[in-house]
């Protein structure tokens, strides 16, 4: 059973400071992406506007993308694993506040369609919770989950993956065949989930993006800190 966790704050005293001055630290379990797997480019989407809800979802006040330390450390393996195949990982979400959750499960009850024709143009809004595209529990929240595509590490233009992260669409299964995606784009899929299984990451066949480390060791918490750039991670004794 996961617990919720709030963010616990910490006083650290800064070298210019004239006094202590208290700065949110990061939960021992988790860290900042860029600081284990430095190779991995970030564009969080639901700090901007272009997601299926439209606008910046609750708790994600920053750009920089948190996991804990053993899945950012198997995402750093996988990077490397792509990089000697021409690839770059974009991370398009990872650890994902309780707080959003909410946020997106009262926008699901909302007649607000702005996004439908960019992100679930083929089905109603009433079916992105019965066809289990989002709930009110997720890995996200446990910091072991992520959403992601790749780039070409030459031009810098993503690969054909048969659609966007978070089309909410049968076309997105990750072993769709239909019409319509390309036969290369279903290649391209095969080939992200193979390599991501390689380092422990398992796919949730709704969702080609959908990666979690597996399976997830103790303790398991759904976590509700906001993201913010300016936090500092645990000391390295501190974590578990």
């Amino acid at each position: 059973m996961s617990r919720c966790l709030l963010l616990p704050l910490s006083t650290f005293l800064l070298s210019h400071c004239a006094a202590p001055v208290l700065v949110a630290t990061l939960p021992p379990q988790l860290c900042f992406v860029d600081e284990i797997a430095p190779n991995v480019k970030v564009d969080l989407m639901y700090s901007g506007s272009d997601n299926f809800v439209g606008r910046p979802i609750a708790g994600y006040s920053g750009k920089r993308a948190v996991l804990r330390y053993d899945t950012a450390a198997a995402l750093k393996l996988a990077s490397e694993e792509f990089a000697s195949m021409g690839y770059c990982v974009l991370l398009k979400d990872a650890y994902r506040p309780c707080r959003a959750l909410d946020d997106i499960f009262a926008w699901s009850l909302t007649d607000n369609h702005r996004m439908q024709s960019r992100y679930y143009p083929r089905i109603s809004k009433s079916r992105i919770h019965a066809d289990k595209y989002i709930g009110k529990v997720s890995e996200h929240s446990w910091g072991v989950a992520m959403d992601i595509t790749l780039l070409d590490a030459r031009t810098g233009q993503e690969l054909d993956l048969g659609g966007r992260v978070d089309m909410l669409d049968d076309m997105s299964a990750t072993e769709y065949q239909g019409s319509l995606i390309s036969k290369q784009a279903h290649e391209n899929r095969m080939m992200l989930r193979s390599v991501m299984a390689k380092f422990g990451f398992r796919n949730y066949s709704k969702e080609w993006w959908h990666y979690w480390l597996s399976p997830v060791e103790n303790p398991i918490m759904s976590y509700d800190f906001a993201l913010d750039d300016s936090m500092q991670s645990a000391p390295f004794s501190n974590r578990y």
